[in-house]
């Protein structure tokens, strides 16, 4: 119980809200315990211009790009990758190959 107070308190946006609330859904990260985002982390902010549907998905491709990729990346190539995912998803932005085979990877609901 006092994990799920400081990730919420932690995840609180600048509006107050609960951005971690929409992440009970199913799918990746659908129980605190699957959750391995940290908080305390420039990655898992929420920019101020970011809806919170964006955010909670953004939040669940960092938490499978952390269970994937563990000790192989750094918390600057995460919010990079995180960031690019929100653009290639919600504003049809392209990268490398390399870059969207690494986005595929872990939400394959991305355009080839």
């Amino acid at each position: 119980q006092a994990q799920a107070s400081a990730v919420r308190s932690a995840a609180a946006g600048p509006a107050g809200g609960w951005a971690v609330a929409p992440l009970a859904g199913g799918g990746v990260g659908a129980t605190m315990s699957d959750f391995s985002v940290d908080f305390t982390k420039s990655y898992a902010r929420r920019r101020p211009d970011e809806p919170r549907s964006h955010y909670s998905s953004r939040l669940k491709f960092i938490n499978a790009l952390i269970k994937g990729e563990a000790e192989n990346i750094t918390d600057e190539r995460i919010e990079v990758l995180s960031h690019c995912y929100s653009n290639v998803k919600y504003l049809s932005n392209v990268y490398t190959k390399e870059i969207m085979e690494m986005l595929r990877k872990y939400d394959p609901e991305i355009p080839m």
